[in-house]
């Protein structure tokens, strides 16, 4: 797996390349806080990220996460969206963009929010690894022992390091959407005691005066209570 994930980063070194842009890095400020730097973080236009069919059990409908998409059933096949590796986020063609957050603070669209926050945590855990005991190829293992790596429970007296890596990254990815939809919601207070040791200076409520979301059957009201 090592060498598959160094394999991809050599063939995608040519590929279009761009940092975060102003509102990508102040939206991050407000998901990772200072401990995430932001300027090293590259984004790079993949060509074989997402070319590879992956399936997976249908996602239970509990979580902000889920509840924003249409319910899903049987097994559910899809395309890798992107992959982070060290500093640089590995970016699928078809969702590439020169920049995910251009209307922020004015409009946040959800799902690219929570796509970059959860990237960007897999560069907060490479940056620091010396607390986290992060490597891409141990994240990326997590895929060979979990149908589906990214579930996760919120359970009384679990430090956030206890997660697994991808875990991890979904529990901040959740965060945005909790604090967007239910800023006082029970969920999102469980999920920023959680978070708030290891992202100080993480905001308590989402400043953007519009959310976009993916679907219009979402019922916001109390999605994270």
């Amino acid at each position: 797996m090592r060498s598959l994930l160094l394999i991809a980063a050599l063939a995608l070194a040519g590929c279009a390349t761009r940092p975060l842009t102003g509102t990508e890095t102040a939206f991050l400020a407000t998901t990772h806080g200072p401990g995430l730097d932001a300027s090293r973080i590259s984004l790079t236009k993949g060509a074989i990220i997402g070319r590879w069919p992956i399936t997976r059990p249908a996602r239970p409908a509990v979580t902000c996460r889920e509840k924003i998409w249409p319910p899903e059933e049987g097994e559910v096949t899809g395309h890798a969206a992107g992959v982070t590796v060290f500093d640089r986020i590995l970016i699928a063609r078809r969702i590439h963009a020169g920049d995910y957050l251009p209307d922020y603070p004015d409009t946040l669209p959800l799902p690219q929010a929570m796509f970059l926050a959860h990237e960007a945590t897999h560069v907060w855990q490479w940056q620091h690894r010396a607390t986290t005991g992060y490597a891409p190829w141990k994240a990326a293992a997590e895929h060979g022992v979990s149908d589906d790596p990214y579930l996760f429970e919120i359970a009384p007296g679990r430090d956030f390091l206890d997660y697994g890596y991808e875990q991890q990254a979904s529990l901040v990815e959740e965060y945005v959407c909790c604090r967007a939809l239910d800023p006082e919601g029970a969920r999102t207070g469980r999920l920023r005691a959680l978070l708030a040791r290891y992202f100080p200076g993480m905001a308590d409520h989402e400043s953007a005066r519009r959310i976009a979301l993916p679907w219009n059957g979402v019922e916001a009201k109390g999605i994270c209570s």
